[in-house]
């Protein structure tokens, strides 16, 4: 064989290897989307996730003693699954609370993930209660451009139910509270009136909700003030709230101001590198209620790998939307695939022979 033409079969070598790789990476790509629609197809009609009074019934009465699961800011994060995935392990829980952004951003693809991943690969097998934050509603239209896709406080009540809510269980009061961007106020009257209406003689009271007080701690910097904080702390001391917990924070934090013990839990997803290292790592509460107290721990984790949810992600948000969700588009899509890296494979194979 005469050099030229030795030289120019080996460049042939490169190409088709290059091109098997990438057709084979492609054909590996066309499975992932077959199989993560699989999974959004799979999607449950009726589940227990959102704050529903048919979430409520589904509560089973314990003993004298219970436990429920608190996390905050997923925003869809392997580290998230993984957490309550651990959580499941342990003792039985009777729900769980999450404090909000428990999405990335609020496209109506991105709810549609999360519901997907909690309904189809976690199945809690308990009602999952929500606090809605500033990444799962678009408050003024201003996050998601397209209208089709924007999650409005309509939008997203119509997905998980009201964004104040309330239940009793176990003789406890639990309450849910959603600060509207707009009506920032609003949530301070909804508390009074349910602490007033259904506070008295409750063994414990609890109170959900996703901004932190400024007046937590100086490092603790949420992305919305609460208005009239100090009536807020008032409102909790006067009904003798038990715990407060509270979102936004990427990170861990508790303290106890005149008996009330406020608890910052938004650790579950991305850590900021801007955030000071203290309480900054992933974690989940299991909180174990007794008739005379409450115990708090916290489950954590390592720092984790996040490719594989962001890349599922992505599809969600992206592919989907663009090309829908009939599994017959990804099946056809799939067989070109392994049909180009058939045939990349076969000109490669022609082209060792050559060469030997």
């Amino acid at each position: 064989m005469s050099p030229m033409k030795n030289s120019k079969s080996k460049r042939r070598w490169i190409l088709w290897t290059i091109l098997s790789i990438f057709s084979l990476c492609f054909t590996y790509f066309g499975w992932l989307v077959i199989l993560f629609c699989r999974d959004y197809g799979s999607t449950p009609s009726h589940h227990l996730i959102g704050n529903r009074p048919s979430n409520v019934t589904a509560l089973k009465e314990e003993g004298s003693s219970f436990s429920f699961l608190v996390l905050g800011d997923t925003h869809g994060s392997e580290a998230a699954e993984i957490l309550i995935e651990m959580a499941l392990k342990k003792d039985r829980s009777s729900f769980m609370v999450l404090l909000g952004d428990f999405v990335k951003t609020p496209d109506i693809w991105n709810h549609r993930f999360f519901l997907t991943e909690m309904t189809v690969e976690i199945k809690p097998p308990f009602p999952v209660f929500l606090v809605s934050g500033n990444h799962d509603i678009d408050y003024n239209g201003s996050k998601i451009k397209r209208i089709d896709r924007r999650v409005t406080p309509e939008i997203y009540e119509s997905l998980y139910g009201a964004r104040n809510f309330d239940f009793v269980y176990n003789d406890c009061l639990f309450i849910i509270c959603g600060v509207d961007l707009k009506f920032p106020t609003l949530y301070l009257n909804y508390l009074h009136h349910i602490l007033s209406q259904k506070g008295n003689g409750k063994k414990h009271i609890f109170v959900f909700m996703h901004y932190p007080p400024k007046g937590l701690a100086e490092h603790i910097e949420g992305s919305l003030p609460i208005p009239r904080e100090e009536e807020f702390f008032t409102l909790l001391e006067n009904y003798k709230v038990t715990a407060c917990f509270f979102g936004d924070y990427h990170g861990y934090w508790r303290g106890q101001r005149k008996g009330v013990n406020l608890i910052v839990s938004g650790g579950a997803g991305r850590l900021k590198h801007s955030q000071p290292d203290w309480g900054k790592f992933h974690h989940i509460l299991k909180i174990t209620v007794e008739p005379e107290k409450f115990v708090e721990e916290v489950i954590t984790l390592q720092e984790q790998s996040e490719w594989e949810d962001r890349f599922e992600e992505w599809i969600f948000a992206n592919v989907f939307p663009a090309l829908g969700t009939a599994p017959e588009v990804y099946y056809l899509i799939f067989v070109g695939f392994v049909i180009v890296f058939g045939y990349c494979v076969f000109k490669l194979a022609e082209v060792l022979r050559f060469l030997r």
